[in-house]
């Protein structure tokens, strides 16, 4: 067994321990909960930089999980345009909305630690390993869920890059809304392929997002 799995073998016992072993009447009630709430919900993923993977998972219209695995920046080097697949694996973080959190607690009489816990466990087991076959490797694992946003969201897919568009027409959007030159955005996209459109997505996302959230 290794030290991951030894520690969440721990975490149980000491929940458990702690909450006088809630019923597996009580844990179905979480299980089904999860089931309902993931139940033909659409992943999308967004690589904003090779340090960061963005997961979200919309269903109906709205936001119901997000993730962002972070990866290692090796910041003694000038441009680590290293790929991700090249990267050491650092954390990766859950959120779930507050609201919906609030709904189960306030719904059936369970300690919040303790659904959180069994969100995480749920989670790495029914819609971890999606992510797992997205990313193409086995040494990411979550390490933190928390309860974000406040309130469920409108989900706001990325953007796809529209037809026709050209790269200058990239470069003086970026121009426009960031403090970058135009030598510096060559320079970049000469040696990582494709940073001149992932910015201009980035932007597009975000301007997205202001439209359809007001935030």
């Amino acid at each position: 067994m290794n030290l991951r799995n030894n520690i969440k073998k721990i975490l149980k016992e000491e929940v458990n321990e702690i909450y006088s072993k809630p019923s597996e009447k009580m844990d179905r009630i979480i299980e089904t909960w999860l089931e309902k709430l993931f139940s033909g919900a659409k992943m999308y993923h967004e690589e904003t930089w090779n340090t960061r993977h963005d997961f979200e998972w919309c269903n109906n219209g709205l936001e119901v999980a997000s993730m962002i695995l972070f990866f290692n920046d090796d910041e003694d080097v000038y441009d680590d345009n290293r790929p991700t697949s090249e990267r050491e694996f650092e954390r990766g973080s859950l959120s779930i909305p507050k609201s919906l959190i609030d709904d189960l607690v306030n719904y059936v009489p369970i300690r919040r630690n303790y659904l959180r816990y069994k969100v995480e466990e749920w989670f790495d087991d029914n819609i971890f390993p999606s992510v797992i076959d997205k990313m193409g490797r086995t040494d990411i694992h979550i390490e933190e869920i928390n309860e974000y946003p406040e309130k469920v969201e409108v989900c706001v897919p990325p953007v796809e890059k529209p037809e026709g568009v050209t790269e200058d027409e990239m470069i003086d959007l970026i121009l426009k809304t960031t403090l970058f030159k135009r030598d510096d955005l060559l320079r970049r996209e000469k040696n990582e392929p494709g940073f001149i459109e992932k910015i201009y997505l980035g932007k597009l996302h975000n301007a997205e997002i202001e439209r359809l959230r007001g935030n």
